[in-house]
């Protein structure tokens, strides 16, 4: 379970998206919140409130506030995470989904990265960890 989570969490940080207008600001916040996050181990931040309840579900195999708090379990027993975000560099909104195309460093090398959001009881978070 615990190497799943934390494939999910790399996949996550490689895939978010953001929104338009302010939305476009708040979606691409979001991915600078969820690096700051995963860096400061904070897993109620992670887990209650920059991943969507659907994606935490898929990934933890529980539902409804279980898998909320199976999620923060989890990810306190996590090794830090050896990536970080250099840039968001690009957000387009499609309603309440959004995509954010960012660069990442992953062991001293930069990479594009695209990351998927969606619009969750009025906040912007992490859909999938999709391409």
């Amino acid at each position: 379970m615990r190497r799943l989570l934390t494939l999910t969490l790399v996949a996550a940080a490689c895939l978010c998206a953001c929104g338009g207008g302010n939305d476009k600001k708040e979606a691409g916040d979001t991915v600078k919140q969820f690096f700051t996050a995963l860096q400061k181990r904070d897993a109620a931040k992670l887990c209650d409130h920059l991943l969507t309840k659907g994606f935490i579900e898929r990934t933890i195999g529980a539902t409804g506030d279980q898998a909320r708090k199976e999620c923060r379990s989890e990810f306190k027993l996590l090794k830090s995470a050896d990536f970080k975000l250099v840039s968001v560099d690009k957000v387009i909104v499609n309603g309440d989904n959004a995509r954010a195309e960012a660069t990442i460093e992953r062991e001293g090398q930069t990479q594009p990265q695209i990351f998927r959001l969606q619009k969750e009881d009025g906040e912007w978070r992490l859909a999938n960890s999709g391409q």
